[in-house]
């Protein structure tokens, strides 16, 4: 397993060195500046500080500021949220993750975010769910109470959603979602969906900027080409953090 992971770090590494801009520009130029002009300073500053109203990505942002560290699972699911829930430009989430990580690599870091966000034009749009991530990952909440304390005090079967918890259980519990707490910044269910199809509208575009040799070696494409599989998109990690593949966060 260190060889695998090894050999991933030294591929990202030479694909920087290849082509420097993976930390500027979009590897598929049909991506380039997707969501620069959608640009919101107060989604962004919610993101940055940890209130989005979406307490497993909350939990995660405050733990980056404040450890300096992520594990893969939760690098991909602020990515995620960034541009496909947020909708915005992935160079703004990029840097701000790159500068707050004590393990911080360029060549991972930029490369990770492109692939996740798929900004190459080969990677399947996977929209993490936060509720469900919270649910899967988090179930006794240790991780969400950690880092968002003013939630602590509910029950852990409304930690996930706290704005769905009734206000009888929110009164009980000393936690008031819109004072202590702040409810969603966004509606999550519709802005995936948007996500969804903006990414698919462009789909057969970036494909066919895949055809171009050039484009392709700046990437880390199999000789497959444009086959979107489950390989491609690098399996799952475990739920204890740990990283199966450095193909996905």
């Amino acid at each position: 397993m260190f060889r695998s992971r090894l050999y991933w770090n030294r591929h990202y590494t030479q694909k920087l060195a290849d082509w420097p801009s993976w930390t500027e520009r979009a590897v598929n130029p049909v991506m380039r500046g997707l969501g620069r002009e959608n640009h919101d300073p107060d989604l962004v500053a919610a993101w940055k500080r940890g209130e989005t109203g979406f307490p497993m990505v909350d939990a995660a942002m405050r733990a980056l500021v404040e450890t300096g560290y992520l594990n893969f699972r939760m690098r991909a699911l602020v990515a995620t949220f960034f541009v496909y829930v947020l909708g915005e430009w992935w160079r703004r989430g990029a840097d701000f993750m790159y500068w707050h990580l004590v393990d911080a690599d360029a060549a991972i870091n930029y490369t990770q975010w492109q692939s996740q966000c798929n900004l190459t034009g080969v990677h399947p749009v996977r929209v993490y769910d936060p509720a469900k991530q919270a649910r899967e990952h988090d179930s006794d909440g240790a991780f969400v109470r950690e880092h968002v304390p003013e939630l602590a005090p509910l029950p852990d079967e409304h930690l996930a959603r706290p704005e769905k918890a009734p206000l009888a259980v929110q009164a009980e519990a000393g936690v008031r979602v819109g004072e202590d707490y702040p409810y969603p910044v966004v509606d999550y269910e519709r802005r995936a969906a948007a996500a969804r199809e903006r990414f698919a509208r462009l789909d057969d575009r970036a494909r066919e900027a895949l055809s171009d040799p050039r484009v392709r070696r700046r990437g880390s494409f199999s000789q497959r080409g444009g086959d979107r599989t489950e390989e491609d998109a690098g399996p799952e990690e475990d739920p204890n953090g740990g990283q199966t593949s450095l193909d996905e966060f």
